[in-house]
């Protein structure tokens, strides 16, 4: 997780929630507004936007969200199951954590459900495009 940086690079003719790429690590990176995605107003403060990386199966992405709070680390075993929910939220929860002590739960959400097909679609074929040299 980090701030959203202040150069990200628009790709010509892709949709409005691909916000652009960045390098990350040396590795070229699709950054997803999820406002955008959402088709929500942009924020009025956007100082607390962070950038958050996300892998699925086959992609690596970077998602802008409005805030953070915590960065948690858990082991797999304290991942349970997902409630029994209807409509869009099974697909996008995954597990939860329960953290008695802190009384408090954790849904974990599922990275792949994040995108939409028609997004993974397009991060396909961003992914098999030829890189610049020097990326």
């Amino acid at each position: 997780m980090a701030q959203v940086p202040v150069q990200i690079t628009r790709v010509p003719k892709t949709p409005k929630f691909l916000e652009g790429v960045i390098n990350l690590r040396g590795e070229v990176v699709p950054v997803v507004d999820q406002r955008r995605r959402f088709d929500m107003p942009p924020l009025e403060d956007g100082a607390r936007r962070r950038l958050v990386v996300v892998r699925t199966e086959r992609h690596r992405a970077c998602l802008i969200v409005d805030s953070v709070s915590d960065v948690l680390s858990a082991q797999a075993d304290a991942i349970e199951p997902a409630p029994d929910l209807t409509g869009e939220t099974t697909r996008l929860v995954s597990g939860v954590i329960n953290l008695e002590r802190a009384g408090r739960m954790i849904l974990v959400l599922d990275p792949t459900e994040l995108l939409s097909r028609t997004e993974r679609g397009l991060l396909d074929k961003f992914q098999a495009s030829p890189k610049p040299a020097g990326s």
